[in-house]
């Protein structure tokens, strides 16, 4: 009898989570359908109710709903709210899925586009560094986010006066496969 109960339990849990996960999903794909559509009310009261959901299924999906979140702050020029969805979503990535894992450099993508947006490039510059080493560890040579990262960086290089440094991101940049 106490077997079946542990394994009722379980099956109990099992479902609760498989739920969860499910609705985390379901809100994810409604939030970022409506950000699409340009409807970002409605893509942020979908993409709270995601990350409501994700504090309870782990890192990867809250980091994501932290990130979504900060996006529609963003689009909504609430740059300051934005920072912290994007800060707190490097720090939920770091600790659950590891510091140089490629959820993180997204992140760390996005809080640097919000730095820009604000003329922080000496903000965006290390945070862009950093996010550079960890795709350059986690992904391959050619990945379009690695493009993305380096020519933003090349940019923001020559924005703060460093033009050597700018141009060898930009000979990096010719020295990769046309897109």
């Amino acid at each position: 009898m106490k077997a079946w109960a542990i394994a009722a339990i379980a099956f109990a849990l099992a479902g609760c989570a498989s739920s969860a996960q499910l609705l985390w999903e379901e809100y994810t794909s409604a939030g970022l359908e409506a950000f699409a559509a340009g409807q970002y009310g409605r893509a942020e009261l979908y993409l709270n109710r995601a990350a409501q959901k994700a504090e309870d299924l782990g890192p990867r999906e809250l980091g994501r709903s932290l990130n979504n979140l900060g996006e529609v702050a963003r689009r909504r020029g609430r740059p300051m709210e934005a920072e912290r969805f994007f800060q707190r979503a490097v720090a939920v990535k770091e600790t659950g899925l590891g510091l140089d894992h490629p959820d993180v450099a997204t992140s760390l993508n996005n809080l640097a586009q919000v730095y820009l947006t604000q003329s922080r490039e000496r903000d965006a510059v290390p945070v862009l560094e950093r996010s550079l080493r960890i795709q350059e560890k986690a992904l391959d040579a050619e990945h379009p986010a690695l493009r993305r990262t380096l020519t933003v960086l090349a940019e923001t290089y020559r924005r703060v006066g460093r033009a050597a440094d700018a141009f060898v991101m930009e000979v990096r940049l010719r020295l990769l496969r046309p897109e």
